[in-house]
């Protein structure tokens, strides 16, 4: 049986992004048949790092991760897949270039970028295509969630770390002039970061708070349930150029639609594949005054709820075959 060694700063499906992804790419070659080694080098404790010396294939969830396992890679041939997800080309210390020009040259080292879009800046900083271009995936619930008994309108929901290129201040300040044209609505926003109290502080200038409400971190449990109270999802990110901070995909929007529920989206980086405009969400430049336009424009658009489901189906952990067929076959010499 072939063996992985995945090396990830965590595993998880709750803290989402490249943690929820590792969780859900170790699982899904667990159940292809694979002896699979997790090392979480945040969560355990260093002894875990030695079983990459008996792996047959490395599996890197950013290519910073290769800092460790360095001297290996220098003098061994193990096949080597390192995914790409945004922010790490786009803004990287200048004395870790060696290392990433050393990974684009090796033999037998493949690159797995989440997105076309980052596929096409990876091309652009290093001057070499990836080896594969694979949304995330997660397990999507089976069959369709039942039909929301409750009038249909105006309940919000953003569920994200809250960091500067989220862009939610910019969705409360559209709230803010739309509560001012009439627009009756209740925003409420899950999970922590460096901009909540920050936030907190808007939302009180604004005098919104009655309207907008923070839950803090969520459960899987009380994530589900978020979802299933509310109408529709907000994550209008944007492309932070001056911090090199970039939305590669957006999972988030995935597990929103997995509820069928329609999304507002930023329109750079793999967000525009992602989300996919008047089916499944709608696009925003990320401006107050286009959040607010759209905002409206979601509560009129006539979204067709199986187009929505359908799209998050295809994102199931349990039909990447592709994906496995790639890295099999890399394994396998083929």
């Amino acid at each position: 049986m072939k063996r992985f060694f995945l090396i990830t700063p965590q595993k998880s499906r709750e803290k989402g992004g490249i943690q929820n992804w590792m969780y859900h790419t170790a699982k899904l070659l667990a159940e292809a048949g694979y002896d699979v080694s997790v090392y979480a080098y945040r969560e355990e404790r260093p002894a875990g790092y030695f079983e990459h010396f008996v792996c047959d294939a490395l599996i890197l969830a950013t290519w910073k991760m290769a800092l460790p396992l360095l001297p290996t890679l220098l003098v061994s041939k193990k096949d080597v897949f390192i995914f790409v997800h945004g922010n790490e080309i786009v803004d990287f210390s200048f004395f870790l270039k060696p290392l990433i020009d050393y990974l684009v040259r090796r033999k037998r080292t493949y690159f797995i970028a989440n997105s076309n879009a980052v596929a096409d800046l990876f091309f652009e900083h290093f001057g070499r295509k990836v080896d594969l271009v694979q949304h995330p995936f997660l397990e999507i619930h089976t069959g369709s969630p039942a039909k929301r008994a409750k009038e249909k309108g105006k309940r919000f929901l953003t569920i994200s770390r809250l960091v500067k290129r989220k862009n939610i201040d910019t969705v409360i300040r559209a709230f803010a002039k739309l509560k001012e044209e009439g627009f009756d609505f209740l925003y409420e926003i899950g999970g922590t970061g460096p901009q909540r109290e920050r936030l907190e502080r808007l939302v009180c200038e604004l005098g919104l708070e009655e309207n907008v409400k923070f839950l803090g971190r969520l459960s899987e449990e009380r994530k589900a349930v978020c979802y299933e109270e509310t109408d529709f999802f907000l994550l209008p990110s944007i492309y932070d150029r001056q911090n090199g901070s970039i939305e590669g995909y957006g999972i988030v929007y995935i597990e929103a639609n997995m509820y069928g529920i329609p999304v507002l989206s930023g329109d750079t980086g793999g967000m525009v594949e992602a989300v996919i405009d008047g089916v499944t969400g709608l696009h925003s430049d990320g401006s107050i005054e286009d959040v607010a336009t759209k905002i409206v424009a979601m509560t009129r658009y006539p979204f067709d709820r199986r187009k929505i489901l359908e799209h998050a189906r295809g994102h199931d952990c349990r039909m990447q075959n592709g994906f496995l067929d790639f890295i099999g076959g890399r394994l396998y010499g083929c």
